[in-house]
C-alpha cells in the first residue's frame, strides 16, 4: 500500500492531509513514516515545515474553519478545528548546553538538519506531502527493514538520557533491537542528569506499551534500577499473571509497575 494511503488512515489524518497536502515544504516525519514503511497505520502524524510553521498553520486553520495557538519558543503552532487538532512545527536544530538539559532550539533549518536531531535512525525519515518524496538519515530505511535501533551520533544518550527509555519503549512495541554500537553506548550511559519529572513522563509512556516486553526491556544494563528504583526487577510470569487478573477498568499500567517493585522495600 502507498505510504500516504496508510497515513490517511491515522486518526484525524484526512482533515490534516486536506489542509496541508498542497503546501510546499510540509513533511510528515518520524514514527508515522516508520510505521507506514512497516505496513501499519500510524498513531498520529507529526508535521514539520521547512520555513515558518505559523503562516502554514494559519492557512490550514482557515481551510478547516479553526484557529491557531502559536508557541514562539519552539517555532510551533497548534491548529484547532472542529475536525481535528494538530501541531505544525518549523524545521529546527537543537543543541544541549549540558548533558540532560532541555535543548536550545534554533528554527530556520532544512529538513535534513531537522532529522539530525532525532533519537534513532528509524525515526529520522521524512515524507513530503506535496509529492511523496522521502528524505532520510543515511541507512534509516535499511534499519527499519532490519528492525534495528541505531543512534545518530555517539553523544546521543549523553545529550538526552531519556532516549534510553525510548529505546526500551520502541523495542517493546516494534520488536526492534539496538545495534552493537548503540547497545555499547547505552551500557555506558547514565540517567543521573535528567530530572525526575522527565523520567516519569517517559516511564508513563513506556507503561502503555506491550507488557511484559516493555518492563523486561528495562532490565537491560540495569536501566530500571537506575531510572526507577534500586530494587526494580521485572518478572515476565508475574506480570502476565497480574494482567490476567486485572478487570477492564483497572489501571493495568500501575499494576504491572508494582510487580517490578515487590522487592523494593521501604
Amino acid at each position: 500500500m502507498d505510504l500516504l494511503e496508510l497515513m490517511a488512515r491515522a486518526p484525524g489524518a484526512p482533515a490534516v492531509l486536506d489542509a496541508l497536502g498542497a503546501e510546499p515544504g510540509v513533511h510528515v516525519v518520524g514514527g508515522a513514516v516508520r510505521d507506514a514503511l512497516l505496513g501499519t497505520v500510524p498513531r498520529e502524524l507529526d508535521l514539520v515545515v521547512e520555513g515558518d510553521a505559523v503562516p502554514v498553520a494559519r492557512r490550514a486553520a482557515e481551510r478547516l474553519g479553526g484557529e491557531i495557538v502559536v508557541h514562539e519558543r519552539f517555532g510551533t503552532a497548534t491548529v484547532r478545528s472542529p475536525a481535528v487538532t494538530f501541531d505544525v512545527v518549523s524545521a529546527r536544530t537543537e543543541t544541549y548546553a549540558q548533558p540532560g538539559a532541555l535543548p536550545d532550539v534554533s528554527p530556520g533549518a532544512t529538513i535534513e538538519q531537522d532529522l539530525a536531531r532525532r533519537d534513532f535512525t528509524v525515526n529520522a525519515i521524512a515524507l513530503r506531502l506535496a509529492d511523496g518524496a522521502i528524505v532520510e538519515w543515511p541507512g534509516a530505511r535499511e534499519d527499519v527493514a532490519a528492525g534495528v535501533l541505531r543512534v545518530l551520533h555517539d553523544r546521543s544518550f549523553e545529550d538526552d538520557p531519556t532516549r534510553l527509555l525510548r529505546m526500551a519503549r520502541y523495542g517493546a512495541r516494534l520488536g526492534f533491537e539496538p545495534d552493537p554500537g548503540t547497545d555499547a553506548l547505552a551500557a555506558a550511559a547514565t540517567v543521573d542528569t535528567v530530572s525526575g519529572g522527565r523520567l516519569g513522563s517517559e516511564l508513563r509512556l513506556l507503561l502503555r506499551e506491550p507488557q511484559p516486553a516493555a518492563l523486561l526491556a528495562l532490565e537491560r544494563h540495569g536501566l530500571g534500577r537506575a531510572a526507577i528504583h534500586p530494587g526494580f526487577h521485572a518478572d515476565a510470569a508475574l506480570i502476565e499473571a497480574v494482567l490476567a487478573l486485572c478487570p477492564a477498568d483497572a489501571r493495568a499500567d500501575l499494576a504491572v509497575l508494582a510487580t517490578a517493585l515487590t522487592s523494593a522495600g521501604g
